[in-house]
């Protein structure tokens, strides 16, 4: 084997799994100085029933192994095991008694294992400085992601009721702690690209922890994707909500290199509730002078202050997204749409026609309203994605009911034309 080019050997290392790499580095010194490179995947996840802090830890204390990181997940997703039980039962209903036996008890006996090697491991924020000593060390650490929506665990069963909402535990005050330390850490490396799918509003409301993002909102600086989902508290109040709102766009502006924003709120308490925006308010004046793509989600804003939102961005904006899936099961309808509390979509778009001269794509998806409840031109459509956010087309056997696709929309942004009749097809068509 030390007479082979290392280009063959590199090679070889390259159709081995973890396992195969670790033991063929055990046949001679050469292979074990080749497959250095091949010890650890360039992504690492940090999940809450592994002690991946100590893991992580010691990779970026390791000379030659810390370069080998560029990506990193936490993932803090929780099952909430009452409703997760009952859903699997049902969901398994129609197979043989004996087989859904066992598929369930094997499946939630595996789960018990792993929970209980969690019992005595430390929470994640009272490791702190652990975590922000590992990305200090870490220099090619460029993507971060921070999940609590996504199955943690190898087992087939809780990845299917993991989709379901009502599924996943999830503690506030324990988001907090957990993000703040997160924050503090990313100090220490230049992300280009960071997403957190259920991200607490109130971190940009409460004073201690306001102040702890200011303080690190430089981070934000060599960002070039942002992906974010708030979750409002329950009974946000207008002068806490304008509060938050604002400091949340005090960090945003720091990201002035973003060439892709996503930017979304899910309401977990009142899934379909939209959540009042005024653009004129969180990002007074201020444009992202490299932005390209654009997608907003689960937002109540007035017409004219979208529009002069969106027209700040006409000379680089691409692609443009309004809602999105929201917090809808796998098998309903879309319900993240965006609401129009002023105006109606007809005016939006006709001002915002021939005025986008870079765009490409357009979508829209979910529940679409706009207009006063009490009267007759009140406009209510329902969009099915026709693309998922990485504008590959979505394929399904069979549309929503009484749903449309924007796609008649995009022709007339991008093309012109005569404005298109949004009309859902009935149950025939």
């Amino acid at each position: 084997m030390d007479s082979l080019p290392v280009e063959l050997l590199r090679l070889i290392f390259e159709a081995c799994d973890v396992a195969s790499v670790r033991n063929l580095r055990l046949v001679c010194g050469t292979l074990a100085e080749v497959g250095y490179d091949f010890l650890l995947p360039s992504h690492f996840t940090a999940s809450s029933w592994r002690d991946d802090i100590s893991t992580l830890h010691a990779i970026a204390s390791h000379e030659r192994l810390r370069d080998k990181i560029e990506s990193v997940t936490f993932n803090f997703s929780k099952v909430d095991e009452y409703s997760a039980r009952h859903t699997s039962f049902f969901q398994h209903w129609t197979i043989e008694p004996e087989d859904r036996n066992n598929l369930l008890q094997n499946a939630w006996l595996k789960y018990y294992e792993l929970e209980t090697a969690t019992r005595g491991m430390p929470a994640f924020h009272t490791r702190a400085a652990a975590v922000e000593d590992a990305f200090r060390n870490l220099p090619n650490v460029t993507e971060l992601e921070v999940t609590y929506t996504k199955c943690p665990y190898d087992i087939e069963l809780l990845k299917d009721v993991f989709r379901l909402r009502g599924c996943r535990k999830w503690d506030r005050a324990d988001a907090c702690k957990n993000i703040n330390a997160i924050v503090s850490a990313i100090r220490h490396v230049r992300l280009s690209a960071l997403t957190i799918d259920q991200l607490p509003l109130e971190v940009f409301r409460l004073a201690d922890d306001r102040r702890h993002w200011f303080d690190c909102a430089r981070s934000f600086a060599n960002l070039s994707r942002l992906n974010l989902v708030l979750d409002p508290p329950v009974n946000l109040l207008p002068n806490a909500r304008a509060r938050a709102i604002n400091g949340l766009g005090h960090v945003l502006q720091f990201g002035r290199n973003l060439t892709h924003l996503s930017l979304g709120f899910h309401n977990y308490h009142a899934p379909q509730e939209k959540f009042p925006l005024h653009f004129k308010e969180f990002l007074p004046n201020f444009t992202f002078g490299k932005l390209t793509d654009l997608k907003l989600e689960g937002m109540s804003c007035s017409v004219d202050d979208l529009r002069v939102f969106l027209l700040r961005h006409a000379a680089t904006l691409e692609r443009l997204r309004l809602g999105g899936k929201g917090l809808a099961s796998p098998y309903e309808p879309s319900i993240g749409g965006v609401h129009l509390h002023e105006g109606t979509f007809r005016s939006l778009f006709s001002s915002l026609h021939g005025k986008l001269p870079e765009l490409k794509r357009f979508h829209m998806e979910g529940d679409m309203e706009a207009g006063d409840v009490m009267t007759a031109s009140r406009e209510l459509y329902k969009f099915h994605a026709v693309t998922d956010d990485n504008w590959d087309d979505v394929v399904r056997a069979r549309p929503p009911r009484r749903s449309l696709d924007s796609l008649e929309l995009e022709r007339y942004l991008i093309h012109g034309g005569p404005y298109p009749k949004l009309v859902s097809p009935g149950p025939g068509d």
